[in-house]
């Protein structure tokens, strides 16, 4: 969940054009509208089909998985907020996409390091991560006319 909110607030922050009139709030507003609008359809969607699944119940190991990707996306939020907060409006948009990069690309990196694999594999497997993830911004920016 983590990672799709990253994705998702790279495309809507990449395709934002901030005017210095409107500057930390009309960004923390992206952040956190479209971060808490994921997490809600994503609940939603989670509790509608994991009671499909277990026969009307929603399991407790379910429950879990459910705040676990609720904390995973308010954790990438609040990251987002931090430069929002430090930095000028003039360049807080390219540290907060900056910062989604990192993020995205750590995650992968430890993704496949943590499974054993070379440090140069888990570079490699980074690199093209985050290549795929701003490919994945792109389109969406694409597809929907910004």
């Amino acid at each position: 969940m983590a990672l799709y909110v990253a994705v998702c607030l790279l495309a809507a922050l990449s395709a934002l054009a901030e005017s210095a009139s409107q500057g930390h709030v009309r960004v923390l507003g992206v952040i956190w509208g479209t971060s808490i609008g994921l997490v809600l359809a994503h609940i939603y969607a989670f509790r509608m089909s994991t009671r499909l699944i277990a026969a009307g119940q929603l399991p407790r190991a379910d429950r879990d998985l459910a705040l676990s990707q609720v904390v995973g996306a308010a954790v990438v939020a609040l990251l987002c907020t931090i430069p929002v907060l430090l930095i000028s409006p003039t360049g807080e948009l390219d540290a907060v996409r900056l910062l989604l990069a990192g993020f995205i690309a750590t995650v992968a990196y430890f993704v496949v390091r943590n499974s054993g694999a070379s440090t140069l594999a888990s570079a490699t497997y980074a690199a093209l991560s985050l290549g795929a993830a701003v490919a994945i911004a792109i389109a969406k920016n694409v597809l929907s006319g910004h």
